[in-house]
């Protein structure tokens, strides 16, 4: 979500301007970051709507993963630096397990990936963090889901698949106070499937899929001040 218009962090409700892909018919592409400090870049044509956000803080207790496709948790953390990888294997990643067990029930969980992101060049060049997401997305496609299961489990993959699974983001302030670029989580009863198109996604080690989606009324957003 872009930075968020005239409005006080207790406002129930904010107007920002949210990037929608605009379905020409020809597949989008999406270019990650390769090398500290490198902005993304995305192959096919955009247009910024201005939508409707509501605050999110003041309903915390209202949404749940199986409903509105997320929530919101309190979870403390042993971490001190963010940007010490050795922390991270060491400390959070159990911690994010304990946590996705709780709130899902899962029988495995598995955690793979961690994304930092900030509005400050300064900061991606020295840390390798990539620049805010600006398009209304999600990370996956149907397929790109059950081949990222593979490509982590392959011995137990096909027994995994033959099951429901989750990929689920675990996102939190690494600094304090989000004072631009804040998450905004679109409800998942409003989202129609029509309206999500597949976009390749390139990196230097492998070519995967996610979806952007295009502008859509009924689209019920939330944020997190």
């Amino acid at each position: 979500m872009n930075e968020l218009g005239a409005g006080h962090p207790l406002d129930p409700t904010v107007k920002a301007s949210i990037g929608y892909l605009v379905d020409t018919g020809v597949l989008p592409v999406f270019y990650q970051s390769n090398v500290p400090g490198e902005r993304t870049s995305l192959d096919g044509s955009y247009e910024q709507r201005v939508v409707s956000v509501q605050n999110a803080r003041a309903l915390r207790s209202k949404f749940n993963l199986d409903v509105e496709g997320f929530a919101f948790a309190e979870h403390g953390t042993k971490v001190n630096d963010f940007y010490d990888e050795a922390q991270l294997k060491s400390v959070y990643e159990s911690e994010v397990e304990s946590l996705i067990r709780v709130h899902t029930r899962a029988s495995k969980v598995t955690v793979f990936d961690h994304t930092r992101r900030s509005s400050c060049q300064r900061v991606r060049e020295r840390y390798n963090s990539r620049d805010p997401a600006s398009a209304a997305h999600t990370d996956y496609t149907d397929w790109s889901a059950h081949q990222r299961v593979r490509d982590l489990l392959p011995e137990q993959a096909e027994r995994r698949l033959a099951k429901r699974f989750a990929i689920v983001n675990i996102w939190r302030s690494m600094t304090g106070s989000i004072e631009e670029w804040p998450l905004a989580v679109c409800d998942a009863r409003t989202v129609d499937p029509k309206k999500l198109h597949t976009v390749e996604r390139r990196a230097y080690d492998r070519v995967g899929q996610t979806r952007h989606a295009s502008y859509d009324p009924k689209n019920t957003w939330y944020y997190f001040p």
